[in-house]
């Protein structure tokens, strides 16, 4: 666009020019081509300004260069895999086990007191079911033997549920066959899979109902019938 317009303008200038001198070279009144001659410088003078202050406007319309985004580059290599969204717990879960918090073993008595007899004892991290809490003593079922075990030694509830998954013994194992692995804790929503009888999966009593245990499927949180499954806690229990 500035190429042209200087074309045209330089055009004219010439066409003018060229005029001026014929007109001047058959005119006799010398004093009179002076003064058209400098008439004609001025008018040169002008149109060269108009010509000027053009170029001067199309190099200040002519727009910036933009710059352009790299290019996104195109993946090569083996796929990548997401990471699995962490599941997130609560806080805080009543459970239905106590863990032994012992270096070695602690006593499990007859009764709630120091004094009371012994009737077994339970090994470092072993476990016992809740029949009856208390603030300074539990009341358990481990194995075969049945007593009470001191709150200074066990661990309860969400501790107990965190170190039982450390040593990765919280299970729950189907009992039933084909049994029916739902997404939902109710029997109308969708059915993940059929779990065979003897089957093992991490339990998750922080997400279990009344009627159905949650256990962890390709890290998902999915849910079976106590019904046909049950609790399967792989750590040693009381002797007598």
């Amino acid at each position: 666009m500035k190429h042209r317009y200087r074309l045209v303008s330089f055009l004219t200038l010439a066409v003018i020019a060229i005029v001026w001198v014929v007109f001047l070279t058959i005119n006799e009144d010398k004093k009179d081509s002076s003064g058209l001659k400098d008439t004609m410088v001025t008018q040169l003078n002008s149109i060269k300004e108009k010509v000027q202050e053009q170029d001067n406007n199309v190099v200040s319309t002519t727009p910036e260069p933009t710059d352009i985004p790299d290019a996104t580059p195109t993946p090569t290599g083996e796929p990548v895999t997401p990471e699995p969204t962490p599941i997130e717990l609560p806080e805080y879960t009543k459970f239905d086990y106590i863990l032994a918090n012992v270096n070695e073993k602690m006593n499990v008595r007859s009764g709630a007191g120091q004094n009371k007899k012994v009737v077994g004892s339970l090994p470092a991290n072993g476990y016992g079911k809740v029949i009856e809490r208390g603030t300074e003593w539990f009341k358990i079922k481990s194995g075969d033997v049945t007593g009470y075990v001191s709150t200074q030694y066990i661990l309860t509830d969400t501790e107990a549920i965190t170190k039982m998954r450390e040593l990765d013994a919280l299970k729950v194992t189907i009992t039933g066959t084909d049994v029916n692995v739902r997404t939902e804790a109710n029997t109308t929503c969708e059915v993940k899979l059929q779990a065979k009888n003897g089957a093992v999966y991490d339990y998750y009593p922080e997400f279990s109902t009344q009627l159905f245990y949650a256990i962890l499927i390709d890290g998902e949180i999915c849910y079976v019938s106590n019904s046909y499954s049950e609790v399967t806690i792989k750590l040693a229990t009381a002797t007598k």
